[in-house]
């Protein structure tokens, strides 16, 4: 899971009940903020080397919106008892490296490839979640981050289609 944290740190309101909180619950979450932490820095990448409007204004959305994520969730993560991740995954610093070597058109088509890839896995992710939680405020917050995920993906899909490049169909359709 890459971006997926989108609307998990949104303020929610009641108790946790740390006794419907998986070790999946909590994987996901690990996952998801591991995934902010990519989209952020793919995001300030894309704002120093992209010479496409569209792709920055994209790119200052997920810095935006991944920032105040990551913060908001913590609470969240700190009540369940996740431990909060440092970084990105191996396999993210190696995409953004890839990525930092690319320059011009090329590099935001792979830009954008990855994100039409990463966020259509990550509304899958958050759509299972959401079917397997069974505690109230992680599915709360996920059910939040489902419509900011959508978002998304959608801003995402549309510039992918005017650059020429191909998109899955939206997971549930």
């Amino acid at each position: 899971m890459r971006a997926a944290v989108v609307g998990l740190g949104v303020c929610l309101s009641g108790a946790a009940f740390a006794q419907d909180t998986t070790s999946d619950d909590k994987k996901f979450l690990v996952d998801a903020a591991q995934g902010s932490l990519f989209e952020v820095n793919l995001a300030k990448l894309a704002l120093e080397k992209s010479g496409d409007p569209n792709v920055k204004e994209f790119a200052s959305k997920m810095v935006k919106d991944h920032t105040m994520l990551i913060e908001s969730m913590k609470p969240l993560g700190k009540k369940l008892g996740v431990k909060e991740p440092t970084g990105p995954t191996v396999a993210s610093r190696a995409k953004y490296q890839e990525l930092k070597l690319k320059s011009g058109i090329s590099f935001d088509r792979a830009y954008v490839e990855t994100m039409v890839k990463d966020h259509h896995d990550d509304l899958k992710d958050f759509m299972d979640e959401d079917q397997k939680t069974t505690n109230p405020e992680v599915k709360a917050a996920v059910e939040k981050g489902l419509k900011v995920i959508k978002e998304h993906t959608v801003m995402i899909d549309g510039i992918a289609r005017q650059g020429g490049i191909d998109v899955p169909a939206m997971p549930g359709e």
